[in-house]
């Protein structure tokens, strides 16, 4: 688990992507360009968001790439599961648009 907490408003949307029933990928906005983020909603409970969030994971982090998961936060009444993976390892994650 990552050590650093981030919060919603730390991050500015540049995609969304409806695989794994739906994710966004963001960049901070201190201008930051190491490392890619993936940011996912889940309801509290709901087991098949849960299992959702999970096979994303697995796919970003597949093949021993190395990546973090960050604590989760609250926005807007949703819990957000924040990823990240080191720009290096982007493009062998499959998620490059």
């Amino acid at each position: 688990m990552a050590d650093v907490d981030y919060s919603h408003q730390d991050f500015e949307l540049v995609r969304t992507d409806e695989r794994f029933g739906g994710f966004e990928e963001v960049k901070l906005k201190d201008g930051s360009t190491h490392t890619r983020y993936f940011r996912k909603s889940v309801t509290p409970g709901d087991v098949s968001e849960l299992d959702k969030v999970s096979e994303l994971e697995a796919y970003i982090m597949k093949d021993g790439l190395s990546g973090a998961v960050h604590p989760i936060y609250e926005h807007d009444g949703r819990k957000w599961i924040l990823l990240s993976v080191p720009e290096e390892h982007f493009h062998k994650t499959g998620l490059a648009a």
